[in-house]
This record gives structure tokens, C-alpha cells and sequence, in this order.
């Protein structure tokens, strides 16, 4: 009995497997994304814990299928690695008519180091309101967030402080992450002074963003906490100061004029610089209080006013905390172009089982250039088909046939001579010699066609010259060559399959790849997940391809092969066929027996 209990146990286990990996968070949302975060050393490589962080999640046509989400994305919502949490989040952008490009912002409750973990991204439902929440994204310590994200809004705080920037705003649409904020090393963007911004002396803070210098080694003022903290560029190195004079060490300087990730993080009695997710200098100080707000790319006027940044800033972050080390790690490591924190796997469909649909996948990555050789393909295909099984049908026809008619010819040899009319009844009606299908009748036709001519031009002796005999199988070899024409007919459509159709697979394939490139590199995703998918679409070109070739070619082969053993059949009997004329009726040879009766009794008075 207690075996049979673990027995029915073990089952019951075993039967649920399927249903706990087919858990499906919705089952209104018909497509899923697994989003894996990988901050080891393979991936965002973090030393420290990032804790409460908000990450990145660049979609594209490469990973996301924008047909089959709203044209508004409101019907997409992030979920957490068991599967049932949902996870706060906004957009950016979200383009899914003509760029197909989506920036999204997600919170994830806690940004392990050193580990794999993984989000799902659902999408797929027509009835879907709305879930986008910028506010409830940050925590209660991010004070200030600027995406730069569209002139409408461009200084628009994404937090619930509201701390707006004043206009008017300059912004670049082609930055990092989607639009930018340009500026000219004028006047700074001021964000004017408000509860939220004041800081006590000593008050930990992060400021952090994303900074491209208009030239290499520039100098200028990055970001101002007037009175308080300076962010600045000296000589293309990356400098905190405070009000007091205290400055950080000098690093590295910037590398170039490309993007880079700049941040000063004050706290535990020290100011300290981070580029790029690294060290960069720090300094034994604190930030005295704040409370003049916040200027972006420049200092308060003055005498002593430095000159201000000129080139792009994105992303900028303030918050009045001192953020993890781990934190300012990810950001630098997810949001650029450079981004390695995230690998997304293949879009799944919900068919009731939670199954996979990776054709789903790939035919709905398919380009339009792609689509049009498939269809091409599809045509040639079906051409190609016809043309086998017509040629199939015929062949295996006119091969039975020929075995029928040389029964019944070489029965009907043995009984009467070949220019006999009996000839004529037998391949007529029903008779035995009706080969209706098959080409040694049509050339028995003609041969005796041609003997009967002969006889009769020859006062109705039986007997024929050489010449006429050479002249018949003249016109046997001939016809010969006319029934080798018919055998072949339309078999060069095999061979233009054949040799075309990989071709032009090949040709659907590298144009979908080179857009599958661009598309990645306008989106500034280069995870090779995120491309595979429309690689993967464009690889369907090249399988079209295959599948019209490779089924072309055996039946090409197979065809051949009949057609030739048809045609050595037809050579065979037209040899024969001339010899027994020879034999028969050549004017230098003895009559047969049969004829002699003839010609004597033709000769009687």
C-alpha cells in the first residue's frame, strides 16, 4: 500500500511538471519576452549590490513584436522572475509604427551582484489599458529625473517631486537613450529651488548622467548644486568640488569625445567621482547645504563663473541618498551602447500550454524584402511541384505502355509481314499495338509509314533499296529525337529551381541581416540576442530557398534517370526495327518464306 501511495505521488508529480512551466502570469496576454539580467562577469560584471534599481529595457524589432502589441504600448507589462509580480514602470518612447523602437524603464526591487536573474516582458492584449507609471518607478529618494525624452516635455521630472526644469530646453533627437539635452556652454538650465532640493549640510547625494563632450579634453561645468557641489570637465577629466574647496583627485581623462557615464556620489565622510561605472577620484569631504535648486551645464553668472558644458547630456538622476556602488555600475553598464546587463530570449506565444511558437517568431521578424523573395519562392515552388508530378505521370505512363506495345509487336512480328494492312487494324481501336501512350507506337507508325510507301512506289514487290531503307530510319531516328523533346519538355523549370532558388534565398537573407543591423544600431542595442531573432527571420529566405532546390533536384534526378531509360528503349527499338526491314525486305537479300508465298502467288496469271 505504501507503495502504491509514492507510486500515485511520484505521478502526480510528474504530471504537474508540464503546467508549473506552462505558469503564465495572464492568460489575456498572448505574447511573453524572458528578459535574463546577468550582472556577473560575463555580463554587467557588478561588485557590488545595486539594491532597488531602475534598468533599461531597450526594445526593437530584433526582441519585440511590435505588430502584435497596440500601436500605444499600453498593453505592455513587465512581471517579475516568478512570473506573477508586476513590476513598476514607464516609457520613454514607444514607436511601434515606424521606427519600431521602445525605451522602457523598469524597477526592479533589488539588483543583485554576481548573479542571473530574469524579468518577463507581456504584451498582446487588445483590451489592455494603460500601465505605465513614471512616478511610482523611483523611490522616494530619487528627487529629480530627467529623460530629455521630447521637446513637449523635455525638462519634465519623471519622480512625483515635480522638480521641472525651466524652459526653454534644446534637445538632440539622436542621443544615447532616444532624445537629449544640447547644450552650447551659454546659459545653464536652471531647475529652480523647491522643498525637495533642499539638502542639510553633510546630506548624502548621488548626481549622476550620461555626458558627450562636443571636443576631446574640454573643460566646463557638467552640473552645479549652486553653493553647495560642482561637477565639472578639466581638460577632459571628470572633477567634484565643493563649495569649500575640496576636490576630488584627478583620474583618467574621458576617452575621446564619445558617451560616457559620469556620477559624484557624497556620503560616509567622502565625495567621490565615478566614469563609466569606475573609480575616478574621491576626496575627504562633505557637501555643504543646499538650497538654490539645481543648474544643468553651468554655474550660478558671475565674476567667477566657469564656462559652461558644450555637447549632449542624457539621463540625468539626483537623488539625496548615496546611492550603492553597485547601482552607479549598472546604470553605466546597461544604458549604454555598450550594454551587457541584458539578454533577451525568444518571444513566446500562450496557446493554452504556455508552449513555444518560435515560427510565430520568425515569420513575424520577417522584413518585407524577405516576404517577397518567400513568395517568389513559393511560386517557384509550386511551378516546380507541377512540374514533377506532371512529368511523372507521364513518364511512368509512356514506360508502361512501351512494355505493352513490345509484347504485342513482337507477337504480331512472328504472323504477318510488316507492310501487311493487319498492321494498320492492330494499331487501331483496341487492337493489340493501340499504344496510345507510348512512343514506340508512334514510331512503329512512322516506320511502317514509310515501308508501305516504299513497297508501293516499288510496283508492289516487296522488296526495298538500301537508300530506302537508310532513308526510313532516317525518319525513324528523327522522330526519335521529337519524342526525346516531348520526354523533356518543361524539365529546364527543374533545373532554373534548381539553381535559382538558393540564389535568390541567399539574396532575401543578406538584405534581411543588413536590416536587422541597422535596425540594431539605430536602437543602440548590440546584445546578440536581441539581433538573433531577425537574424533568424532572415535565415526563412535561405530555408525557402533550400526547400524549392532540394526537392527539384531529386526529382530532376529521378526524371532524368526515367527519360534516358525511355530514350535507350526508343533506340533500341528503331535498331531493331531497321533490322528486321533489313532482313525482310532489303533488295539484295532472299525473300522469307511468307513473302515468297506472296510475290509467287502474285506473279500467277
Amino acid at each position: 500500500m505504501n507503495r502504491l501511495r509514492v507510486l500515485l505521488a511520484a505521478v502526480l508529480l510528474l504530471s504537474s511538471l508540464p503546467a508549473m512551466a506552462a505558469s503564465w502570469w495572464d492568460g489575456h496576454w498572448n505574447y511573453r519576452a524572458k528578459v535574463d539580467l546577468n550582472s556577473t562577469s560575463a555580463g554587467a560584471a557588478m561588485t557590488a549590490p545595486g539594491g532597488r534599481s531602475q534598468v533599461l529595457v531597450r526594445l526593437h524589432a530584433g526582441n519585440f513584436n511590435f505588430a502584435d502589441a497596440k500601436e500605444d504600448g499600453s498593453d505592455v507589462r513587465f512581471i517579475a522572475a516568478d512570473d506573477r509580480t508586476p513590476l513598476k514602470y514607464h516609457f520613454e518612447k514607444y514607436d511601434g509604427l515606424v521606427d519600431q523602437v521602445a525605451l522602457a524603464w523598469v524597477d526592479l526591487p533589488n539588483l543583485e551582484a554576481n548573479a542571473v536573474s530574469s524579468l518577463y516582458v507581456y504584451f498582446g492584449n487588445t483590451e489592455a489599458t494603460p500601465g505605465s507609471d513614471a512616478h511610482g518607478s523611483y523611490d522616494a529618494d530619487s528627487i529629480a529625473v530627467y529623460h530629455f525624452a521630447n521637446q513637449g516635455a523635455a525638462g519634465g521630472d519623471q519622480t512625483a517631486y515635480a522638480n521641472n526644469a525651466q524652459a526653454p530646453l534644446t534637445l538632440a533627437e539622436a542621443a544615447l537613450i532616444g532624445a537629449g539635452l544640447q547644450l552650447n556652454g551659454q546659459a545653464p538650465v536652471t531647475v529652480p529651488a523647491s522643498s525637495s532640493l533642499n539638502f542639510a549640510a553633510a546630506q548624502p547625494l548621488t548626481l549622476s548622467m550620461w555626458i558627450k563632450p562636443a571636443t576631446a579634453n574640454a573643460d566646463g561645468v557638467i552640473a552645479s548644486l549652486p553653493g553647495a557641489l560642482t561637477l565639472l570637465l578639466d581638460a577632459g577629466v571628470v572633477y567634484a568640488e565643493t563649495a569649500d574647496g575640496a576636490r576630488t583627485s584627478a583620474g583618467a581623462a574621458l576617452n575621446g569625445d564619445g558617451w560616457a557615464h559620469v556620477a559624484v556620489r557624497a556620503g560616509e565622510g567622502k565625495l567621490a567621482v565615478y566614469v563609466n561605472g569606475r573609480p575616478a577620484g574621491e576626496v575627504a569631504a562633505a557637501v555643504p547645504a543646499v538650497s538654490r535648486g539645481l543648474l544643468i551645464g553651468g554655474e550660478p553668472a558671475g565674476a567667477s563663473a566657469r564656462p559652461g558644458f558644450i555637447g549632449l547630456i542624457d539621463e540625468l538622476e539626483l537623488s539625496k541618498v548615496a546611492r550603492p556602488v553597485g547601482l552607479i555600475e549598472a546604470a553605466a553598464r546597461s544604458q549604454g551602447l555598450d550594454a551587457r546587463l541584458l539578454t533577451f530570449q525568444p518571444v513566446e506565444q500562450h496557446s493554452g500550454d504556455g508552449g513555444h511558437n518560435y515560427f510565430g517568431i520568425l515569420f513575424s521578424a520577417l522584413t518585407v524584402d524577405a516576404w517577397i523573395v518567400i513568395v517568389i519562392l513559393g511560386f517557384m515552388a509550386a511551378i516546380s511541384w507541377w512540374v514533377m508530378i506532371g512529368k511523372g505521370l507521364f513518364v511512368n505512363a509512356t514506360s508502361k505502355a512501351n512494355e505493352r506495345f513490345l509484347q504485342a509487336f513482337r507477337k504480331q512480328a512472328g504472323e504477318y509481314p510488316l507492310h501487311d494492312p493487319s498492321w494498320l487494324q492492330a494499331g487501331e481501336g483496341d487492337g493489340p499495338l493501340n499504344g496510345r501512350h507510348s512512343n514506340l507506337a508512334r514510331l512503329l507508325a512512322i516506320g511502317l509509314d514509310e515501308l508501305r510507301n516504299r513497297v508501293a512506289a516499288a510496283g508492289g514487290r516487296s522488296v526495298v533499296r538500301p537508300q530506302s531503307i537508310a532513308a526510313i530510319r532516317s525518319a525513324l531516328d528523327a522522330a526519335a529525337v521529337r519524342e526525346g523533346q516531348r520526354l523533356n519538355k518543361l524539365m529546364v523549370l527543374l533545373t532554373i529551381a534548381i539553381s535559382g532558388g538558393p540564389f535568390l534565398g541567399l539574396l532575401g537573407t543578406v538584405v534581411g541581416v543588413m536590416i536587422t543591423f541597422a535596425a540594431v544600431a539605430a536602437a543602440g542595442d548590440v546584445n546578440i540576442n536581441a539581433i538573433a531573432p531577425g537574424i533568424a527571420a532572415a535565415l526563412l529566405a535561405t530555408v525557402a530557398g533550400l526547400a524549392v532546390a532540394i526537392p527539384a533536384l531529386f526529382g530532376y534526378n529521378y526524371l532524368l534517370s526515367r527519360t534516358e531509360a525511355i530514350g535507350a528503349d526508343m533506340q533500341v527499338f528503331v535498331d531493331e526495327l531497321e533490322k528486321r526491314i533489313a532482313e525482310d525486305y532489303a533488295g539484295d537479300a532472299p525473300l522469307p518464306a511468307h513473302l515468297s508465298r506472296s510475290v509467287s502467288t502474285e506473279s500467277l496469271p
